[in-house]
């Protein structure tokens, strides 16, 4: 039965249909397994029959989150207890709000800031915020499986001595697929500079948990660690941690920052799930030695297929990585044209199991205390069944093998800082005319939204390639737009042509905007579709790129950058 409080009686508006809610009940019901987060795994059993009933704001005796006196702070001090931290503090906008700030309370405007470039999209949005200098920590490159490992200790060392003035340093452990950095021997290397080291452990909230998981990075010197309780954990969405782990910060800092950035009206539902998750982890201790058995199980079943394997932490040690997290399966389809994409699709649509995440190379599903021996069951007859297609398509095409398109293993070439070319003047170039344009947006595949060009690089040629691979492969690019060419026109054919009125649309229809401004769209005369220069003629040989498909990307004004030309 659908709440009452769903019909909104409105002047002209009878009531509105809850489309969300229908969809989510309609969800629940259907055979489709979760190998994604939350860690819950819609598995828990609701210990609140009303939730409604004790959803209830700051009022007397429940404390204020955002200045907590009483029993928040109470509760965070147990916890902090728990985690053997300085402080840990609750949040309910999930990591995102920890990450910013993490980095409001150690760097002001214009500072310098240490990176790796798999970091998650809410450090780029701290360095945009802050009008930060990005300098990017480059991670090994790992040939064999055509991804990044750990971070390269010796370019480390180089950037150190190098740049000057760097007040803060963000690494991502582990990283989406896993890969556990060596936190100990980066902090023995920035120590010396007396650099704060955050750490982004959003995936792995479970660590703490159960002495067989890779130790925390809250245990191996960082300063500040922030985890996603609601990834791996038994926890709603939006929950997680920020913990200080030393006296290098100031956790009156923090904790401003933190207000800044997070609801004034935190939910107490989200807060009472945050304690239940870390309960339900310290309570579980024998669910997670049943879970590890499980894991090594199936991980086992899955290695012995021919045509399928998954990451393991034995392959990774000699790329910088100090240890691996199992309860990621990352998965690699060889000797198969399909790609990760594609893999994700099939096992969604033909086996009814939803992955976490999809590269071009390969999918990942994460699993928790959580997952049962049925969801792991279906997974691995799932892949065995592909294992047997892909080995029966190989017996009619020995050719039948997905070509290699490499990640970016050179640097990117900034020419302005994100902040700075975030806000000068851009315009919408040809994908395949870009090289040498100064990207303008950001360009990334979410998830997990790590960006293949920032604002303010250099566009180059294997930038390009590997974009365009991503859109042949199925992928979404955030940041590139696809439109649908009907009248055949140059680059500069376009550029010379009338405005029209935006009631017709132009040349080009796109998917998310027409290629004029609003501004420019209200000021455009309006024509007669008779007056409509047809450039496609059916006896020509151009009639065939009509419908053709183009992709444009947003690149900085020529004449913008001429005058922002010093600001790097």
């Amino acid at each position: 039965m659908i709440p009452a409080f769903f019909v909104l009686p409105k002047e002209g508006v009878k009531s509105l249909r809850p489309y969300l809610y229908e969809k989510l009940t309609s969800y629940e019901k259907e055979n489709i397994y979760p190998f994604h987060m939350p860690g819950h795994k819609r598995r828990i059993k609701n210990l609140i029959e009303n939730p409604y009933a004790i959803d209830i704001t700051e009022i007397d005796g429940f404390d204020n989150l955002n200045d907590p006196q009483d029993i928040i702070k109470q509760s965070m001090e147990e916890t902090a207890k728990f985690y053997g931290t300085k402080k840990t503090f609750y949040l309910v906008n999930g990591s995102t709000v920890g990450i910013l700030a993490a980095i409001t309370a150690t760097c002001k405007r214009g500072d310098k800031i240490l990176m790796a470039r798999n970091c998650h999209k809410a450090v780029y949005n701290a360095v945009r915020l802050l009008e930060l200098d990005p300098i990017y920590l480059p991670l090994t490159y790992i040939p064999e499986r055509n991804m990044f490992g750990g971070i390269d200790e010796e370019k480390l060392c180089e950037i150190l001595k190098k740049e000057e003035g760097i007040k803060a340093v963000i690494i991502t452990s582990p990283t989406y697929e896993g890969i556990v950095m060596h936190i100990e021997r980066i902090k023995m290397w920035i120590n010396p500079y007396k650099i704060p080291l955050i750490v982004d452990e959003a995936h792995g909230a479970h660590f703490p948990f159960y002495e067989n998981f890779p130790q925390s990075a809250i245990k191996k010197g960082a300063d500040i660690v922030i985890q996603s309780l609601h990834k791996t954990m038994p926890a709603f969405t939006q929950t997680a941690l920020l913990h200080i782990c030393t006296d290098q910060i100031s956790a009156e800092k923090v904790q401003d920052s933190i207000s800044i950035y997070q609801s004034s009206s935190p939910s107490y539902l989200l807060m009472a799930g945050i304690e239940y998750a870390i309960h339900y982890g310290i309570e579980n201790k024998n669910s997670f030695v049943e879970y590890e058995e499980l894991l090594n199980c199936y991980r086992k079943k899955i290695q012995r297929l021919k045509n399928i394997s998954l990451l393991e932490k034995e392959e990774l040690k000699q790329y910088g990585a100090y240890d691996f997290d199992p309860c990621k399966l990352v998965i690699f389809f060889q000797n198969t044209k399909l790609t990760g994409n594609e893999i994700s699709d099939i096992l969604l649509k033909q086996y009814g199991l939803q992955m976490e995440m999809a590269e071009r190379d390969y999918v990942i599903a994460i699993s928790t205390i959580c997952d049962s021996k049925e969801g792991f069951d279906r997974l691995y007859y799932a892949l065995k069944d592909l294992d047997r297609k892909i080995e029966m398509e190989n017996g009619e095409d020995s050719s039948n093998k997905q070509e290699k398109i490499h990640v970016m293993t050179d640097g990117q070439i900034k020419r302005y800082l994100p902040s700075k070319a975030l806000e000068m003047k851009t315009k919408k170039c040809n994908l395949k005319e870009a090289k040498g344009a100064v990207c303008g947006s950001y360009i990334y595949i979410y998830p997990p939204g790590i960006p293949i060009l920032v604002p303010g690089e250099q566009i180059k040629q294997s930038d390009i390639a590997l974009i365009e691979s991503y859109l042949e492969s199925g992928f979404y690019v955030k940041g590139i737009t696809r439109e649908e060419i009907h009248d055949i026109m140059s680059v500069s054919e376009w550029e010379q042509a009338e405005p029209i009125h935006h009631e017709r649309r132009m040349a080009i229809i796109s998917s998310d905007y027409d290629i004029m401004s609003v501004s420019e769209r209200e000021q455009a005369k309006p024509i007669h579709r008779e007056q409509q220069i047809e450039k496609n003629n059916s006896n020509n040989e151009e009639s065939s790129a009509v419908g053709q498909i183009c992709y444009s990307i947003t690149v900085i004004e020529e004449n913008d950058r001429k005058r922002e030309r010093n600001s790097v």
